[in-house]
């Protein structure tokens, strides 16, 4: 496999766990006062994550013609053109993989906090300053 093919080959592995983790992370902080800029952000990026997993699968699937089956808790078969293989991670290997994704991810992404935050700024002050 050439670079290109092993980058998107990971990516097609780790962004699903790096989107999934995000997922739960958002329920998180919905619970928090402040939330809704925890929320809005994540969601930037789950955004994005959707966006390049779209682009990684069809770029494998067009340019490679490279399928990726998972086959076990950490370990993928891969078929592409008559040729075949297995890729295997440790659980430790994909948890830093998941990590360093989700990293490049947050450190990349721009959002705007939703519709609602400063609706919340106005209650915590009330809430401070009754009078």
């Amino acid at each position: 496999m050439n670079e290109e093919l092993k980058r998107l080959a990971q990516d097609f592995i780790i962004l699903p766990f790096a989107a999934k983790i995000f997922e739960q992370d958002r329920k998180r902080f919905a619970k928090f006062k402040q939330g809704i800029v925890y929320q809005s952000m994540i969601d930037a990026v789950i955004e994005r994550i959707q966006k390049d997993m779209s682009a990684t699968k069809q770029k494998l699937y067009t340019k490679y013609h490279l399928d990726i089956k998972r086959i076990g808790n950490t370990t993928y078969r891969w078929n592409s053109r008559g040729n075949s293989g297995v890729i295997e991670y440790s659980s430790d290997d994909l948890k830093e993989m998941t990590s360093q994704t989700m990293k490049r991810y947050m450190k990349g992404t721009d959002f705007e906090v939703k519709e609602g935050f400063i609706d919340q700024v106005d209650k915590l002050k009330k809430e401070k300053n009754p009078h």
